[in-house]
């Protein structure tokens, strides 16, 4: 006699009901971890190409404290050490480089720029070949941001997240293009009070300082600590 042994149905579907419920509470997170390691690559990389399309000009043009320090010079000079998909000078539409909306930000509120609006057609946009998007954006003579989408149009187009602010400013004395905003170490440091870091507004709005703690961790962690969790890494 041979007896032959086998799940049986009953068993498989609880079986299969177990992995479900177990994808169902892991799979979120390990999607979230994976399009964070997209983002702060993406970060890393148009850092890194910026400053060096910076590093290819100053031999020609000198270092950004003798440019006229506007978008459109700064596009020019930097332009020609961009690999560039999608060009979208000074005086023409930047609907093509750029997401045709408000953003938001790191704190869900609407941020009340739409660099897409044909106000912002004056300042140069493009998208790079590596899919970041850049906004050449000015205050007259004296700093020069780069507004950076770094996966174009796709979503959550959230300051902190995929938007940040890149900048030539006097902490660097402009030797180099960093994060668009001061990092602040001290959490009731806010002239609106309270606690801030990346997530709340030093002096500009939630999310703008961000690219600081990405270039130090290389990682989106600010997203998940708390401001005393932050403080202690930072």
């Amino acid at each position: 006699m041979q007896r032959n042994s086998a799940f049986t149905l009953a068993e498989v579907l609880i079986t299969l009901g177990v992995i479900g419920i177990v994808a169902a509470l892991t799979l979120p997170s390990v999607i979230q971890k994976y399009r964070e390691k997209q983002l702060v690559t993406a970060y890393l990389r148009v850092y890194s190409i910026l400053n060096q399309a910076y590093t290819f000009a100053i031999p020609e043009h000198g270092t950004f404290d003798s440019w006229e320090k506007s978008a459109v010079d700064t596009y020019n000079k930097l332009k020609p050490y961009l690999v560039i998909s999608v060009d979208c000078p000074a005086g023409k539409s930047n609907k093509k480089c750029i997401y045709q909306d408000y953003y938001k930000n790191l704190d869900n509120s609407q941020n009340d720029t739409d660099y897409s609006h044909s106000a912002y057609n004056k300042y140069p946009a493009l998208r790079l070949i590596s899919g970041e998007s850049i906004v050449f954006y000015d205050f007259p003579g004296t700093v020069v941001d780069f507004f950076v989408d770094l996966n174009g149009n796709k979503g959550p187009n959230k300051f902190g997240e995929d938007a940040h602010f890149l900048s030539f400013n006097t902490m660097s004395n402009y030797q180099q293009i960093l994060p668009g905003a001061r990092w602040s170490n001290n959490i009731d440091d806010s002239p609106q009070g309270g606690k801030n870091q990346c997530r709340r507004a030093y002096n500009w709005f939630p999310g703008a300082t961000c690219g600081y703690w990405i270039l130090k961790h290389h990682n989106m962690d600010y997203l998940h600590l708390s401001d005393e969790e932050i403080q202690k890494r930072w």
